[in-house]
């Protein structure tokens, strides 16, 4: 096709001139001015030869056939171009096919091997695929014989046993009711046991069942029984114990006094003795003297002998022995031991009022707060709760009772 377009190009190269001079031919002829024939003249002209008619009738012909020639040789210059025009056509379409033709190609290729890609992987993720299934299968089938075992052993635990639901909550029920009795009997507190006996009625409500009224009702009035019973702050109690034996080092201990050695002062001057026409201002001065001295002199009645006055070294015994009373009433309330608990503080009650000064604020502090904690019932009375529990029982006795003759 090359070698085809080389020679068409080498052909209108040698061909080009001739349109050209043809085409400057037609131009003079063109150019040139014609003349219009002249019209024969009739009468006045004379007589033309045969020859010059002959030559007069030829000039048109061969303008005629120089017209018609470059008139051909234009339309084969045409027809030339539009052959090199189709040629040239020819072979832009032949090259572009023959590209489209390897693109074509080209990608048929790439489509091939993406579709060997997708096959192997497709085929990769099948054989995945099966073999997860098999395992699957396997499993599953493991998982089956395993429920299948489980419904079995099931199914037996049960034919052994035939207690339900409610019988689990009566049990319980039961074993709560004789907690709160130990509690009542070991501890001698309410609250701890009047907790398990409100569990044990949110159990027997959960039951829904009215054949246990009776047991409800004796759970309730133990309930009734428990929460009438006065109880006391016994972290509060305790801390004030301890808050009273920090203050027994501040006690200021009685000054010895000797009813001999007073003021004869005291004994013989009275109001009545004074006579009576002295002035109120000796009576005021009176009054004011005995008023000072009984700041100075402090005089006991007691009908036992007068005790000496303690040494240093008593007096931190008497000081360890009222801290010892303190701790051992601290002790006697954890432990809800009443009589222990009254001893201790009617004992350190008694050495305060014997040995310290009865007006001194620490003292004083100390008898009121005693007297308050010796107010408290630290170990009241526990109502018998039992009736609940006797009920529960009578009731499950005719449970099993009713299912022994329901068997035979």
């Amino acid at each position: 096709m090359d070698t085809a377009d080389h020679e068409s190009k080498e052909a209108s190269a040698d061909s080009e001139p001739a349109p050209q001079s043809t085409e400057k031919i037609a131009d003079e002829t063109a150019s040139e001015p014609t003349t219009p024939p002249e019209a024969p003249i009739m009468a006045s002209s004379p007589a033309t030869s045969p020859a010059e008619a002959k030559q007069g009738a030829t000039w048109p012909g061969k303008l005629a056939l120089v017209v018609s020639i470059i008139a051909l040789g234009a339309s084969g210059y045409l027809y030339w171009q539009s052959m090199q025009k189709m040629q040239s056509d020819t072979s832009t379409i032949a090259s572009l096919q023959s590209d489209m033709k390897q693109a074509v190609e080209e990608a048929k290729a790439q489509v091939t091997d993406a579709k060997a890609l997708v096959t192997s992987q497709v085929n990769s993720v099948n054989q995945n695929l099966t073999m997860l299934q098999n395992q699957s299968s396997k499993e599953q089938k493991g998982i089956e014989e395993l429920q299948a075992r489980l419904t079995q052993s099931i199914q037996q635990v049960m034919a052994k046993q035939t207690n339900s639901r409610k019988d689990w909550l009566l049990a319980e029920t039961e074993y709560l009711l004789r907690l709160a009795n130990q509690r009542i009997l070991m501890e001698n507190t309410s609250e701890g046991a009047l907790a398990l006996l409100k569990s044990a009625d949110k159990i027997l409500k959960e039951t829904d069942d009215v054949s246990i009224y009776a047991v409800r009702k004796a759970l309730a009035s133990d309930i009734a029984a428990l929460e009438s019973v006065p109880t006391f702050d016994l972290e509060g109690s305790y801390l004030k114990l301890a808050a009273l034996n920090e203050q027994v080092n501040n006690l200021r201990l009685i000054p010895l006094t000797d009813k001999n050695k007073l003021p004869s002062l005291i004994k013989e001057v009275t109001p009545e003795s004074v006579s009576e026409a002295w002035t109120q201002d000796l009576k005021e001065s009176w009054a004011k003297a005995v008023d000072k001295l009984e700041k100075l002199i402090v005089i006991q009645h007691r009908d036992e002998k007068i005790e000496p006055l303690l040494s240093p070294e008593q007096t931190y015994y008497l000081q360890q022995n009222l801290h010892l009373m303190l701790e051992q009433a601290q002790l006697s309330l954890l432990q809800k031991k009443q009589t222990a608990f009254d001893r201790s503080l009617e004992k350190a009650e008694g050495w305060i009022n014997t040995y310290f000064e009865e007006k001194d604020p620490t003292t004083q502090a100390l008898l009121r707060g005693i007297g308050e904690l010796k107010s408290l019932k630290i170990s009241p009375e526990m109502p018998d709760i039992s009736g609940s529990l006797n009920a529960l029982k009578s009731y499950l006795q005719q449970m099993t009772k009713l299912k022994e003759e329901g068997a035979a």
